[in-house]
């Protein structure tokens, strides 16, 4: 059991001045059986309106807006966790994670990545547990770790086909190859020691209960890590999302920091 420091910080600066800004901010970690959530400090600006909100995934989020004009939108947040990793959270299983999602939807790369894996002896006798270290270690033996080649569209099996991607593309192939073994799976976006900006990872139900595997670094979820969000895939837990009225040219930037205390 590990007692963490953590911030988040968010900016997002225009060009010229937009108008009608309405937002959703994921970036709001939640108490559970493996983290214990103390939320010291939270700031959001500018704002007309904002609400705390629980998603259909079970998510926590900002959500909020601001009519007037602006040029610059920040969101920060800080706090402690005292994490428990490396265990089971038991949670209910939604038949949702154990379909292919927009993706996570396997074509010929990813089923034959499969079949080569359940070729190996012992493999159909192994705990679903089991099996998907099997198949994180595969990616992360196949895979190579390199930024600005994909991106937020790119598919679980265009990144296997190119064997290259950063943290999401990673968990994008484990869970669904997982999930085309029969292993219900979900992304996982989160805060990680050591790391400079969010990371992505995925959970696997075991039969008992949610565990937390890390296939970019090859790792069991310890307790190093925060969790912020789940879902299908990428596209249902974007931590920042919004719309505006505005022609104009924006940039983000993101500062994370966890620390142990």
């Amino acid at each position: 059991m590990k007692k963490l420091q953590f911030t988040y910080e968010m900016t997002l600066r225009f060009d010229e001045p937009v108008r009608d800004h309405y937002f959703a901010l994921r970036c709001v970690p939640m108490s559970n059986a493996a983290q214990q959530i103390q939320i010291e400090n939270r700031y959001v600006y500018p704002t007309d309106c904002l609400n705390e909100v629980v998603d259909g995934f079970g998510n926590h989020k900002y959500v909020g807006h601001y009519f007037d004009n602006h040029k610059q939108f920040t969101y920060e947040i800080s706090g402690t966790a005292v994490v428990e990793g490396m265990r089971v959270i038991q949670e209910p299983l939604h038949s949702m994670y154990k379909f292919p999602s927009r993706l996570t939807r396997p074509g010929t790369e990813l089923k034959a990545f499969l079949e080569k894996l359940q070729s190996e002896e012992n493999f159909s006798s192994k705990s679903n547990l089991e099996k998907a270290i099997t198949i994180m270690n595969a990616v992360y033996d196949v895979m190579e770790y390199k930024a600005d080649v994909t991106d937020i569209h790119t598919t679980a099996e265009e990144a296997l086909e190119g064997k290259i991607g950063v943290c999401q593309d990673y968990a994008h192939i484990c869970i669904a190859s997982c999930r085309l073994a029969g292993i219900p799976a979900r992304y996982v976006n989160g805060l990680m020691i050591g790391e400079g900006a969010t990371h992505a990872w995925l959970e696997i139900y075991t039969g008992k209960g949610w565990y937390g595997l890390d296939p970019t670094n090859n790792l069991h979820v310890d307790d190093y890590y925060i969790k912020l969000a789940h879902g299908r895939d990428y596209g249902d837990c974007v931590l920042d999302k919004g719309r505006f009225l505005g022609s104009v040219n924006q940039t983000q930037q993101i500062k994370v920091c966890v620390e142990e205390i």
